[in-house]
């Protein structure tokens, strides 16, 4: 019985994923007349996962993604893991992480919306679905957190609590525990979603909904968000209120895709447009060039780029 016990063991089968994304441009920011070879706005990455069969339908799971800057070298962020690092375990009742991760929000509404997926000069998630900005009520991520995840049949369904989130302004842990629900439906040419979020703060909520749909000739994009919240920095001031709106498309040409969108975000008066092009080198490798144009800028309202990346 115990040679029984080792053997099964042993017969476990698992894996690791070595991943990553390396991406450099030559840019132009909005708001600066400075011209500067950097990262791109999302972040090259370093990243491991792995998973483990349990059996009887059980899995461990686990996953670490590193930022940084192929441009310098240098790490992005004070946190070495500052992509996420979670483990888990995943079976017919779902999938349950636990660690630092995106939030369910961001991940299944908000970043499938831009049809720049939130990368280069024109990335319109920040403005359109309101993502990291403060006095929104949202985050990108959430450290000290426990999800949980269910899919089945095109339909996938997030939830998770935090003890802090995220924003532009720094990290914090607000008068409650930060939440966020989301769900999304894809079908064919068809994708929906709806998330909410409370990011902690004493009045903060938000809200998103979006689709695309495949024409064929055309993906086409739309996105709406609503948001109250207190200031990261200082909770006890006034709360702040503001809705944000994206649309966009995806057009195969040639070798590649034209990029365009526009969003505009209520509270900040921010009215933006995007244009870029994707030349496909291969499924991992391609050129692109960006061009975008932001109203609230005080100077210097267009910024440009041009990049390479290549994803493992």
């Amino acid at each position: 019985a115990v040679l029984g016990a080792f053997a099964g063991a042993a017969s476990a089968q698992s894996s690791v994923t070595v991943y990553g994304l390396v991406e450099v441009q030559a840019q132009k920011a909005i708001g600066t007349a400075d011209k500067a070879i950097a990262d791109s706005v999302t972040g090259s990455r370093l990243g491991f996962r792995g998973v483990e069969d349990l059996g009887g339908g059980m899995k461990a799971t686990f996953g670490m993604e590193h930022r940084l800057n192929p441009a310098n070298g240098t790490s992005t962020s004070a946190n070495f893991w500052n992509g996420y690092s979670k483990v888990g375990i995943a079976g017919a009742f779902g999938h349950i992480e636990l660690g630092r991760d995106y939030t369910v929000n961001f991940l299944m509404v908000q970043n499938q919306i831009d049809p720049f997926a939130g990368d280069t000069v024109a990335i319109l998630r920040n403005i359109g679905m309101i993502a990291n900005q403060v006095g929104n009520g949202g985050s990108v991520r959430y450290s000290n957190q426990i999800e949980y995840h269910l899919s089945a049949n095109g339909f996938n369904f997030g939830a998770q609590v935090a003890g802090g989130n995220e924003q532009t302004a720094g990290t914090y842990i607000g008068a409650k525990k930060a939440y966020s629900l989301a769900a999304n439906y894809a079908a064919g040419p068809l994708f929906v979603a709806a998330g909410m979020e409370n990011g902690g703060g004493a009045s903060d909520k938000m809200w998103d909904i979006g689709a695309r749909y495949n024409l064929g000739v055309a993906t086409l994009t739309a996105g709406y968000s609503s948001g109250v919240s207190n200031p990261v920095v200082t909770p006890a001031t006034p709360s702040v209120k503001q809705k944000g709106m994206l649309i966009g498309a995806i057009i195969p040409a040639g070798p590649g895709n034209v990029k365009v969108g526009m969003a505009r975000s209520s509270n900040n008066t921010s009215n933006k447009f995007g244009l870029g092009y994707d030349y496909l080198l291969s499924k991992r490798s391609k050129i692109y060039a960006d061009v975008a144009r932001d109203s609230k800028a005080a100077k210097e309202k267009t910024g440009y780029d041009l990049g390479i990346a290549h994803s493992f």
